[in-house]
């Protein structure tokens, strides 16, 4: 059976459900197709697990704060199936009200997966597809190596759902998502070990932020292995196995976090006649249009900036778009990020090494403290905070914050930066005190 569309979308996660309920909302008529859960991989396997997990980590150094308080605690034994089995029921929750926001906004839900037939036509399940336009919102799927033969490495997928947890685990990869696993399987009592290609882990960010990040992972014992990434991992007698000149490692568990791709593989991309990138995302304009007019793609799968609130904001560009003959291109500038590690790090704007290069002009403010809730302990851990300005008014290019909270703080002053607002508008607010984000507007 055909049927017809005026915008038909291709992915539920976060980009594809905002742009299919948006559209609908404007009288477009809407569908949209999604083989596994609706939610995408921020509420399934990503964002949303990834933070409730990270909480349950956090408590392990809580405990041990709390004698430093006057608190005399009883440690429980730690129940992973516990949290497995209520990050399930969690994820049901917010699935099942992606279903209902769409369903209220009147977008027909195909629960399968989409392939194109030609650039015209999708076969979604039983039923063919033709619309006046198509949106990809596919996202991305962890990338593998294929490193072990004798069985498939854990990705970020299978790592929220292990049967139990193992004793030792070595996370291959120094980006984002590996410090934050790392981080939470440490926290978690797991003997943890990083493995890198190069000298340092969030190659990427900031280099001061890099090397000070790792210093405190390492206080809470997490091991590194640097300069070194395996050319394969055997698995014998129920044990990973990797060389490392001539010792021999052995692991529990080995987590391949070395980047995410495209997840194109179902969608028959090559008989819609979409140019791909070299690394198999999509290629788009400014106006989130591919190869073929009739054809969008959004989200990580343009391999852009891969966020879940970047996704939802582009979603709602496009979505503008269709409807104007003046149209707005996205500003991927000042996006504020975090990563999700023990301590939090966030920030907004440039690294250090980016605006020296970008700006004649450059001055940077620092501080490291000991925050005051860990002043009667001896827990090591400090907040590390970089302010970087340019030009003689002092504009804020760059806010860079280690430490708890660091999200949420950076969430609220973003807004300066995005805004162009100086340092010394920063001088002239007063801080909350004692807390640590005063610091950054006494610096």
């Amino acid at each position: 059976m055909i049927k017809k569309f005026e915008l038909f979308v291709i992915g539920g996660g976060s980009g594809g459900v905002r742009a299919a309920r948006y559209a609908s909302s404007n009288g477009i008529k809407t569908g949209i197709a999604e083989g596994w859960s609706l939610g995408g991989t921020c509420v399934n396997r990503g964002c949303i697990p990834k933070k409730l997990y990270t909480y349950a980590s956090n408590y392990s150094e809580e405990v041990k704060l709390m004698d430093s308080f006057g608190w005399q605690t009883k440690i429980e034994k730690f129940d992973w199936k516990k949290l497995v089995k209520n990050k399930k029921r969690e994820i049901l929750r917010l699935s099942k009200i992606y279903t209902d926001l769409l369903n209220k906004s009147n977008v027909s839900i195909f629960s399968d997966f989409a392939e194109f037939i030609d650039d015209k036509t999708l076969k979604v399940g039983k039923d063919y597809i033709q619309s006046k336009h198509f949106l990809i919102a596919v996202g991305t799927r962890p990338r593998d190596l294929g490193l072990c033969k004798e069985k498939k490495l854990m990705s970020s997928d299978e790592a929220f759902d292990l049967k139990k947890l193992p004793k030792n685990i070595l996370i291959l990869g120094g980006g984002y998502i590996a410090i934050e696993f790392a981080s939470i399987f440490n926290g978690l009592g797991v003997d943890t070990t990083v493995c890198i290609r190069g000298k340092r882990i969030l190659k990427d960010f900031d280099l001061e932020v890099s090397e000070f990040l790792t210093d405190q992972l390492k206080l809470r014992g997490i091991k590194f292995i640097t300069n070194y990434f395996p050319e394969k991992v055997s698995f014998l007698k129920k044990k990973y196995q990797i060389s490392i000149g001539k010792k021999e490692k052995f692991f529990d568990e080995v987590l391949e976090a070395t980047g995410r791709v495209a997840n194109i593989e179902r969608l028959g991309i090559g008989k819609s006649g979409v140019k791909l990138d070299k690394n198999k995302s999509i290629i788009i304009n400014d106006y989130f249009e591919t190869s073929k007019t009739n054809i969008f793609a959004i989200g990580d799968v343009v391999d852009k900036t891969q966020l879940t609130p970047v996704a939802i904001s582009e979603a709602m560009t496009f979505v503008e778009n269709l409807k104007k003959t003046k149209k707005k291109k996205f500003n991927y500038n000042n996006i504020p990020t975090a990563v999700f590690s023990s301590p939090n790090y966030a920030f907004v704007g440039f690294s250090e090494n980016e605006a020296r290069k970008k700006f004649s002009s450059v001055k940077v403010f620092k501080s490291t403290f000991t925050p005051l809730k860990y002043s009667m302990t001896k827990i090591k851990t400090k907040v590390f905070i970089k302010l970087i300005v340019t030009g003689a008014r002092q504009r804020i290019i760059g806010i860079h914050y280690i430490g708890e909270n660091a999200a949420e703080i950076i969430q609220g002053f973003s807004v300066a930066v995005v805004n162009k607002l100086t340092k010394k508008q920063l001088n002239k607010t007063l801080g909350i005190h004692p807390t640590s984000a005063e610091e950054i507007v006494t610096l």
